[in-house]
């Protein structure tokens, strides 16, 4: 008896180690008799990077449909953002000295830096720290994006993609409250100043170390702050999710954020009946997942 006991706390143990060290989940409909997977992103990690997990992209083929946060593409944003009118407000807020900088940081940008709001050049900028600083893509990456990526090997392969939201720009705005020049200011400036530099710094890159080890913590006893980004749009893609679970072998991409913590969607299936495993993934490529 106490033998028993013993292995099964260990299998526990297991479990909950498993938990914290992996980024693909299994989520099972015992009813309808459907096994899909979730995977949580890191969304600037690179195509070398999901490669050298074979676990995902072999759960991503053995799915009916694959689903994700948007099925925006890059050049319909870049589309919208071109028929903007173009601004001076970035030369009344930015210092001379500071703007040139900004200007040799984003000259291959596909989009006019005078038709950008505030925030979305903090935000790319940040985005560009994370690739070329914190590594989380390489050179030879032909994506430098997880969630592209997914998609693309879902096109590739025939599965049809479903979008849970619409128009990322709306959500950026919606989201920060779409800040003015007077708040942004201040971090487009320490993110350019960061990315000349070319400066690891623990702090900024700490995350993408966890990831990239999967020294992760889900933190499920966690209460969620009620912010548009993470509480609210969890909830409105629960309204969606659990039909797309019942009637497909589905694999659903988002942001590693939204399946943390008590209101993340793993839980919110669990506590819909749907059956929630952690899948141990191992790297076949112990370059990728260092620390850089």
């Amino acid at each position: 008896m106490k033998k028993t006991a013993a292995i099964f706390i260990l299998l526990i143990i297991s479990q909950v180690a498993i938990s914290q060290n992996t980024i693909l989940w299994k989520v099972t409909d015992t009813i309808n008799n459907k096994t899909s997977h979730i995977v949580g992103t890191f969304h600037q990690f690179g195509s070398s990077f999901v490669d050298s997990f074979p676990e995902i992209k072999s759960s991503l083929l053995n799915s009916d449909i694959a689903v994700f946060e948007s099925t925006d593409k890059a050049e319909d944003n870049r589309k919208i953002i071109a028929q903007r009118p173009l601004s001076n407000e970035i030369e009344k807020h930015i210092k001379r000295k500071s703007l040139k900088q900004l200007k040799e940081i984003t000259k291959d940008w596909k989009v006019d830096l005078y038709k950008l709001k505030p925030i979305e050049i903090s935000w790319k900028l940040r985005q560009d720290y994370q690739r070329t600083v914190c590594k989380t893509s390489i050179p030879t990456d032909t994506f430098n994006s997880f969630d592209v990526y997914i998609a693309h090997l879902a096109e590739k392969n025939n599965i049809p993609i479903k979008g849970l939201e619409t128009n990322q720009l709306n959500v950026i705005k919606k989201g920060s409250g779409n800040p003015n020049w007077k708040k942004e200011r201040k971090l487009i400036k320490t993110w350019v100043q960061k990315i000349r530099t070319d400066k690891y710094d623990n702090q900024d890159c700490d995350f993408a170390t966890r990831y990239r080890n999967m020294n992760l913590n889900y933190e499920f006893e966690k209460e969620c702050e009620k912010n548009y980004f993470i509480f609210e749009r969890n909830n409105l893609w629960m309204e969606a999710i659990p039909e797309l679970l019942r009637n497909n072998n589905a694999f659903i991409t988002v942001g590693y954020s939204h399946l943390k913590w008590n209101c993340g969607l793993l839980q919110q299936l669990k506590r819909k009946g749907f059956k929630i495993e952690p899948v141990e993934i191992k790297s076949i490529s112990n370059s990728i997942n260092r620390k850089p």
